[in-house]
């Protein structure tokens, strides 16, 4: 595994981390919680509407059968984690998976792109992108646009909104005239900035607000000093296709889960 993609996993750790953290806070129902052993980055979620979110990351060779344990005890718990693996391991250690009650499900991309660089902003790139700062009115619409974007009520919806509450979050809104279209947001973990959560009203979709959104996330971690932006998507998604445009490198990262 690379410094690089080892690095940008850590740092999606973090992210989850806290937002663990928030959802506690927040009463999100469930328990949430979030640990690294033996250099398995554990997150582990009770609500049967948030499995996405329980996940087994940095997986190599030698950490397969911590992992392998790992889910075992999950399961034992009611959570059913995906172990995900951003190395090749062989036949022998995808054997040792699948002895363990594992298959394969669907491959994950993590998005990588160096920093070195501050992105710059040509022609209006990123023309009407505002931050969105602090508490207030201007916290309610960025949270009414980000999860009018996605469409999502109940649990996800309150674990989505206890996320972006946090006070280390750099949140972004896209503006047309006066009307907010899009919604952004954006964590610094040391020297990597994790791009995550962003939605577009349907009724706006395909004028290019999440590509300046975008844009002007790379800018804003440039200028605070990181050397690395991350970010995941689904494969051949449309987000995909933005961050491959916005020139980041996608990794392909293997999934395992309960059979």
């Amino acid at each position: 595994m690379s410094s690089e993609v080892r690095s940008a996993e850590w740092a999606l750790h973090r992210r989850a981390a806290s937002a663990c953290v928030a959802a506690r806070e927040a009463a999100v129902a469930g328990d949430f919680h979030a640990w690294e052993q033996e250099g398995v980055l554990a997150v582990s979620v009770t609500d049967s509407s948030l499995d996405f979110l329980s996940t087994l990351s940095g997986i190599g060779r030698e950490t397969v059968p911590v992992a392998i344990d790992l889910v075992r005890r999950s399961v034992r718990n009611g959570v059913r984690p995906t172990v995900v693996v951003s190395t090749e391991l062989g036949e022998e250690m995808e054997t040792a998976l699948r002895a363990g009650g594992l298959v394969r499900a669907g491959d994950r991309l993590l998005a990588l792109r160096r920093l070195d660089t501050t992105p710059g902003s040509t022609s209006g790139a990123d023309q009407g992108v505002v931050p969105v700062a602090g508490n207030g009115a201007a916290l309610d619409a960025f949270l009414a646009i980000l999860l009018a974007g996605y469409g999502v009520d109940g649990v996800v919806a309150a674990f989505i909104e206890a996320e972006h509450r946090l006070p280390i979050m750099r949140r972004f809104l896209v503006l047309e005239r006066t009307v907010p279209i899009a919604a952004a947001a954006m964590t610094i973990h040391g020297e990597v900035a994790v791009l995550g959560g962003a939605s577009t009203l349907r009724e706006y979709r395909g004028r290019g607000a999440q590509s300046r959104l975008l844009r002007h996330r790379l800018r804003v971690a440039a200028e605070a000093g990181c050397g690395l932006a991350v970010a995941t998507a689904g494969p051949e998604s449309v987000s995909a296709a933005n961050l491959r445009r916005a020139g980041f490198r996608l990794h392909r990262r293997s999934a395992w889960t309960r059979a």
